[in-house]
């Protein structure tokens, strides 16, 4: 009977600790087998922050996100110096922390992350890097995504 029960107490604290450390361990093999995959990951994780702390956070909450959020591309684009998605999400996510600041009214700030997301998204090729456009199309992605986030929120309560 002890035999049964230690074995018991073993097989759930193996499954508990295997439930634990899994997580741990495939996202460890996936980066160090699939890079790229595990790449475009964490880009979508922090491209779904840098929308999310545009709009529902609180402006001094949302500059350092937004701030934090850059430097991970940042550090990202030092290490893949011709991806063009990168260079373009910098300039983006420059246009919105431009427009948190200027909520902030921190207007030198503001027209600086302006300008450095003007220059990039002209480097990349756009035609029309004007203030106003940036600022309009900035706004439509947020809200297609926080669009798709409650028609996936929803679909997922009706199942």
């Amino acid at each position: 009977m002890k035999r049964a029960i230690v074995l018991l107490a073993c097989g759930i604290l193996g499954g508990i600790s295997g439930y634990l450390i899994a997580p741990f361990a495939s996202m460890g093999f996936v980066r160090s087998t699939e890079p790229k995959l595990f790449g475009a990951f964490m880009f979508s994780l922090v491209d779904r922050s840098i929308v999310c702390s545009c709009e529902s956070e609180p402006p001094g909450e949302a500059v350092k996100k937004l701030m934090s959020d850059l430097s991970s591309l940042e550090k990202w684009q030092g290490q893949n110096e011709k991806s063009d998605v990168l260079a373009q999400e910098i300039g983006l996510t420059e246009v919105r922390l431009s427009r948190v600041e200027r909520d902030l009214s921190r207007n030198a700030e503001a027209d600086r992350d302006m300008k450095r997301a003007q220059e990039q998204l002209k480097a990349l090729g756009w035609k029309d890097t004007s203030e106003e456009h940036l600022i309009v199309l900035t706004k439509g992605l947020n809200s297609e995504v926080k669009s798709d986030d409650r028609k996936s929120n929803s679909v997922t309560a009706t199942r």
